[in-house]
């Protein structure tokens, strides 16, 4: 399952409002997220990289905002793009849905027209779409196996 939240800027204000609503999303489907993991943007965390084998993450309010919240905290490894190989490829594909250009002009949504639209993607990715990882199935169809195994 999937969901996005569109947003006009990066921050630590707008990520902790992110996780807000995807741990409400998601607890309505019966799923409690325990880890997340992020890159390490500033908006997540600040790395100190002046001892290059032993690195320090120090605590930001996302971070808390996840401990107090019970979530585990993870943070892609720096230069190791195979890590995040799954969401870059998620990415560029919806991306690709609402970013285009036409007879040599660019074509842009605003915040709440990119909100709608991809509120349709996501329904059709997760209610509709079979897919072939999941043998064939959509991610709700997957999803609903596991809840009624509980």
């Amino acid at each position: 399952m999937a969901f996005g939240y569109v947003y006009d800027s990066l921050g630590t204000n707008n990520a902790i409002n992110a996780m807000q609503r995807a741990m409400k999303d998601f607890g309505e489907l019966g799923i409690t997220i325990k880890r997340i993991r992020t890159d390490n943007a500033p908006e997540f965390t600040t790395t100190n990289w002046s001892n290059k084998k032993a690195y320090k993450v120090k605590e930001r309010p996302f971070t808390t905002f996840l401990s107090k919240n019970g979530i585990i905290h993870e943070t892609t490894p720096i230069r190791s793009p195979q890590s995040n190989g799954k969401i870059e490829r998620f990415h560029r594909n919806y991306n690709s849905l609402f970013w285009f250009k036409k007879c040599g002009f660019e074509i842009k949504f605003d915040v709440k027209q990119l909100q709608i639209h991809l509120n349709e993607w996501y329904t059709f990715y997760n209610f509709k779409r079979k897919h072939k990882s999941l043998n064939y199935k959509t991610p709700f169809e997957t999803l609903n196996k596991f809840i009624i195994a509980k």
